[in-house]
C-alpha cells in the first residue's frame, strides 16, 4: 500500500532532489521531509508548500487520490497558513480590492450552506 511517505520520496527522486533540497524549495526542516518519507510523521500543516515546490495536486500527495498534477493553471497560488494569525500575516499585504473581494466570496460561501 501506497502511503503520504512513498509518494513523496517517489516525486522526490524522480527530480534527483536531496530531501535537503526539497526541504529548502518548500521552506521545511529536513527532519520534516526525513520524517514523512519514513512514516514517523504522516501530516504535516506545510504539506501544501511541499506539494507546491514538486509541483504535485497536495490531495493526491496526502491521500493518493485524484489527479497527480498539480490542479491550478499557473499563476495562481495556493495558501498555506499554519494559524488564523499567519494567514492573517499573508493576507496583510494584499490590496484593498483582493481583501474586498476575498471577503466577499467567504461570505458568499457561508450564505450557500
Amino acid at each position: 500500500m501506497e502511503t503520504l511517505g512513498t509518494r513523496l520520496r517517489t516525486e522526490r527522486e524522480k527530480r534527483n532532489w536531496t530531501q535537503r533540497s526539497l526541504a529548502r524549495k518548500a521552506g521545511v526542516g529536513a527532519t520534516t521531509i526525513a520524517s514523512i518519507e519514513i512514516g514517523r510523521s504522516r501530516a504535516t500543516t506545510r504539506l501544501v508548500d511541499i506539494a507546491k515546490a514538486l509541483n504535485v495536486n497536495p490531495i493526491w500527495l496526502e491521500t493518493g487520490r485524484g489527479p497527480r498534477e498539480a490542479a491550478p493553471p499557473p499563476g495562481n497560488v495556493y495558501v498555506a497558513a499554519e494559524s488564523p494569525e499567519d494567514l492573517a500575516r499573508q493576507l496583510a499585504c494584499k490590496s484593498d480590492d483582493e481583501l474586498a473581494e476575498i471577503f466577499r466570496l467567504i461570505l458568499s460561501f457561508r450564505n450557500s450552506k
